[in-house]
């Protein structure tokens, strides 16, 4: 197969793939949710940003500027109205009582804690489960946030006015949002999930959701002015459903970046994994105590990675579920690093005990990935056999027997 032929077929099941989580994952219902929750959580993250500001004079036209720049290039043919009303409901609520204040705090966390939530289910990883360091970072991230993207733009408007930058300042200005979106975009799916995220992998993530994100508020803004049927329905009121109807469709593209940057980091869409048959499923768990034990015998334990560079040949989800099944079983354990070891001796339990309780089917050909098990299955496929009632460590041997005469 040559190699345009292998991009294209790679290509088509990546964005298979892709479409297969997206759905399974039920992203968009999170992202109807987080629209929800940010549409609680944008009166109080103003009110911190016009707050802080305020307090700073150095900062006090910065802010004027960012939020000029947020709704002229981040919400579609309404940014205008938009700023207008939630910047009256930012005066009243900078005068709200501590009660209020909490109120608006807790939006502003449950927003954040939905987001997390929404990408760690699309990362297939668990959510930290430290309260209190989580409500800290989240409080940092609305305090420091909207201060050092101000700085920055204040930064900017000084390196433009007393500088020869200010020449090329039209083509920065059109560049920024795709800039400040990618950056934001990266940072999300590289931190917010509870698992380690290659970079690069973010990176594509992030410049797909900044590529999309422009795409579809350019598409929005034509729906919008060439089909006025909103106008005509809801008349005045007709900002408020396409405000709606945006974040809806921002949080889609935001999440679906996750979901690319997520697919990127497995293997399931590989080409290379195509050849992998469930029917091989009792072997894959055999090598897997195999590498286990081998690593006991020099009293150390295997973390995920290796195991994943090992059974390359296997898709992820696969392999994972396996380790888990495994643990489950109670035939491994995971230690605090998260790294696998054998739980048990393996002498003392029966190939059938293993065999009995996953109701694996035995394969008669192993595949090339397997070879080493071939004489194991000879031995029980022949007419009279023991293997059942043999210790899952004599197998083995026979396994490393095999590795021993072919090298």
């Amino acid at each position: 197969m040559n190699l345009m032929k292998r991009y294209v077929i790679n290509l088509k099941n990546f964005v298979l793939e892709v479409a297969r989580r997206y759905r399974d994952d039920e992203t968009s219902l999170a992202a109807s949710s987080l629209a929800y929750t940010a549409l609680l959580s944008l009166v109080p993250f103003m009110s911190v940003l016009v707050t802080v500001f305020s307090a700073m004079p150095l900062f006090e036209e910065a802010s004027q500027q960012l939020q000029d720049f947020i709704f002229q290039n981040f919400v579609p043919t309404t940014g205008a109205v938009i700023q207008t009303y939630i910047l009256g409901f930012v005066e009243k609520a900078r005068g709200l009582t501590v009660t209020m204040f909490l109120a608006v705090f807790v939006t502003s966390i449950l927003m954040m804690h939905t987001m997390e939530k929404a990408l760690n289910r699309i990362f297939d990883s668990q959510s930290t489960g430290r309260l209190k360091i989580k409500v800290m970072v989240y409080w940092a991230v609305l305090t420091m946030g909207p201060l050092l993207v101000g700085g920055g733009i204040a930064l900017s408007s000084m390196v433009f006015k007393y500088s020869a930058f200010a020449s090329i300042k039209g083509f920065l200005v059109k560049a920024l949002p795709v800039l400040a979106s990618t950056l934001a975009f990266f940072l999300i799916y590289y931190i917010v999930p509870n698992r380690k995220v290659i970079w690069r992998h973010a990176i594509v993530g992030a410049l797909f959701s900044a590529i999309s994100f422009e795409l579809a508020k350019k598409g929005f803004a034509l729906y919008v002015t060439s089909i006025p049927s909103y106008q005509k329905v809801y008349g005045t009121l007709a900002t408020i459903p396409l405000f709606l109807i945006w974040m809806f469709l921002s949080w889609n593209i935001i999440l679906l970046g996750g979901t690319v940057t997520a697919t990127l980091g497995s293997s399931r869409w590989r080409l290379h994994v195509q050849e992998y048959q469930s029917n091989q499923r009792l072997l894959l768990i055999m090598e897997c105590l195999y590498q286990l034990w081998k690593a006991s015998q020099h009293g150390r334990t295997v973390p995920h990675d290796e195991l994943s560079d090992y059974f390359y040949f296997v898709p992820d989800d696969e392999l994972s579920a396996q380790l888990e099944w495994l643990r489950k079983k109670q035939f491994i354990a995971v230690n605090q690093s998260g790294n696998y070891l054998l739980r048990q001796n393996l002498s003392a339990i029966d190939f059938k005990a293993l065999y009995a309780r996953g109701g694996f089917k035995i394969p008669v050909k192993a595949s090339r990935h397997f070879v080493q098990y071939q004489p194991m299955l000879d031995e029980y496929w022949q007419p009279v056999d023991d293997l059942l009632s043999q210790p899952i460590e004599n197998l083995i041997k026979i396994r490393d027997d095999h590795d021993s005469k072919n090298t």
